[in-house]
């Protein structure tokens, strides 16, 4: 038997008792179905034609891994979230009706920076709230210095792009 048909058969025979034990370790049953998936992908493109002994302690090693990886890029992902109760506390001594004002701007910044992917946000973040120049952003991201400008052009054009939208929906009604 070829080792794809081999390991579509091997997924198949197994992949409920799989989608369990990945949505154990990740939390979620939809989350759990995706990294079964990706350890089945991970495992098909591997395309490695050697004998393995416990096919089925193969596949979940392989699940485990999947799940350890996914985990690992979700708490990095929340750990670059703008957290705006984080920043509305920095404007608690305010007149609270300019306090209240200035939450509102920093929750909808927030809500607008967290729809960008995760390095684009975190690239914006770094240089407009943390004041890193495009070259630490680099070195601290693993990118280019120009993939740093294009990411925060991406989140300066979103921003401005919703700030219209809202602007435009606010003047119709």
């Amino acid at each position: 038997m070829r080792l794809d048909h081999w390991l579509a058969d091997l997924y198949r025979r197994h992949h409920r008792e799989l989608v369990r034990y990945t949505t154990r370790l990740v939390g979620d049953r939809s989350d759990g179905e995706d990294v079964a998936q990706n350890a089945y992908l991970r495992l098909a493109a591997r395309q490695a034609e050697t004998a393995i002994e416990r096919p089925r302690n193969y596949l979940f090693t392989a699940a485990r891994t999947a799940a350890f990886d996914f985990s690992a890029r979700q708490h990095a992902e929340w750990l670059t979230r703008v957290d705006w109760e984080d920043a509305a506390e920095r404007v608690a001594g305010e007149d609270p009706a300019e306090a209240f004002e200035r939450r509102e701007r920093i929750l909808r910044l927030a809500l607008v920076l967290n729809e960008l992917p995760n390095s684009c946000r975190t690239a914006f973040v770094l240089n407009k709230i943390e004041g890193l120049t495009h070259r630490e952003i680099a070195g601290r991201l693993g990118i280019s210095v120009s993939m740093v400008e294009k990411h925060i052009m991406r989140a300066l054009v979103h921003c401005r792009d919703v700030a219209r939208d809202e602007a435009r929906s606010s003047t119709s009604r």
